[in-house]
């Protein structure tokens, strides 16, 4: 199943248009979550429901984030939110193969350890 989640920023003349799109591949009993696009404060909020829904019907949620090109501080916050709803219910929440951007920005925020797997 694939999600695009549209933002309703407009750009200014010149900039890409690029919205976050979310492919959900269940490989039973987890889930893989793979995003593309940039995870802005106009995303971040669809982006959060996405992981959490994912959270309440999975065990063991995984986010590829290869393609993300932006990641926000909302975009972290929701990350944060999903990993402690999970540590909370007894359940595993993961980033795998992040962008070199993404990447830095956890590495940045001491979340990489925590969350890259």
């Amino acid at each position: 199943m694939i999600r695009r989640i549209k933002t309703r920023k407009k750009r200014k003349k010149g900039e890409n248009e690029m919205d976050l799109t979310i492919k959900k591949t269940p490989q039973y009993p987890k889930v893989v979550l793979s995003a593309e696009g940039r995870i802005t404060t106009e995303s971040a909020n669809s982006f959060e429901k996405e992981l959490i829904l994912a959270l309440d019907e999975y065990d063991h949620v995984v986010v590829d984030m290869f393609k993300v090109s932006l990641l926000t501080s909302t975009g972290i916050r929701a990350i944060l939110k999903t990993y402690k709803a999970a540590v909370g219910a007894k359940k595993v929440f993961q980033i795998q193969t992040p962008s070199e951007m993404v990447r830095n920005v956890l590495g940045l925020s001491n979340l990489e350890l925590m969350l890259v797997k």
